[in-house]
């Protein structure tokens, strides 16, 4: 067995806690994997050279950052308790914090009420100019997500109104609808879509949430998800 498949073969036994790096090495190239005591590290490129890490341990996440280097800047759905350890002697340049929700195998009843398609690359420039985190995407991340993700939309009259694309570990995200057209319950449509979709491809559904988006917490736990934890994305300077 090759270090991949023995890497995920570990971190499918925990596989809700694990389920983003799981995805994230599926689909990108990785260029370092290390297996040290029961923690993982992943290092491997989607938009970014990202450092992934699965841990529970203080001491073996001691001897993770000594794995590091001075081109280790990216991080990924690391746990608050991991941040002062991996972060000791660097500045933070930007990080954000959500919560992760998971939904149960219980298929969704609800049927959209609305039609639903795919989205297309010629959509990816209006994503962007419509997304509330130009900080933390790009165009090419939109393009690349919209051709190898799974994505949902709402157009009327052809007019792209609402949509959703799943992010490179997986998670349900990109969920947007145009101002005007909100409380209309395309949102909601578009996510049991997506929820679908996922489990076609016999993915567990879940999603990133900053805690004070109360709109988008109270979509997501009225469609049965249910919170996991805490995690965080960073840059280290």
């Amino acid at each position: 067995m090759d270090q991949k498949n023995k890497i995920l073969e570990i971190l499918i036994k925990n596989k809700i806690d694990n389920i983003n790096i799981i995805n994230f090495i599926e689909n990108y190239p990785i260029c370092y994997l290390e297996q040290i005591g029961d923690s993982v590290i992943v290092k491997g490129t989607s938009d970014r050279n990202w450092v992934y890490i699965s841990s529970k341990s203080e001491e073996e996440l001691k001897i993770i950052k000594s794995r590091l280097n001075y081109k280790d800047k990216n991080f990924a759905i690391i746990e608050d308790w991991m941040i002062p350890i991996l972060t000791k002697g660097n500045k933070i340049k930007w990080r954000l914090s959500t919560m992760k929700l998971v939904i149960s195998n219980i298929k969704v009843i609800a049927k959209s009420k609305h039609s639903v398609s795919k989205l297309a690359v010629c959509d990816s420039k209006f994503i962007y100019e419509n997304s509330n985190y130009k900080d933390f995407i790009s165009m090419p991340y939109i393009i690349e997500r919209i051709t190898n993700g799974v994505s949902s939309c709402i157009r009327y009259m052809d007019k792209l109104i609402a949509w959703g694309i799943t992010q490179d570990d997986g998670a349900i995200g990109f969920l947007h609808v145009l101002p005007e057209y909100r409380k209309m319950g395309y949102a909601r449509d578009v996510m049991i879509d997506l929820i679908n979709k996922v489990r076609d491809e016999n993915k567990i559904p879940f999603v990133h949430i900053e805690e004070e988006n109360e709109k988008s917490m109270k979509l997501a736990m009225s469609l049965g998800f249910k919170k996991d934890r805490v995690v965080s994305w960073f840059e280290i300077e």
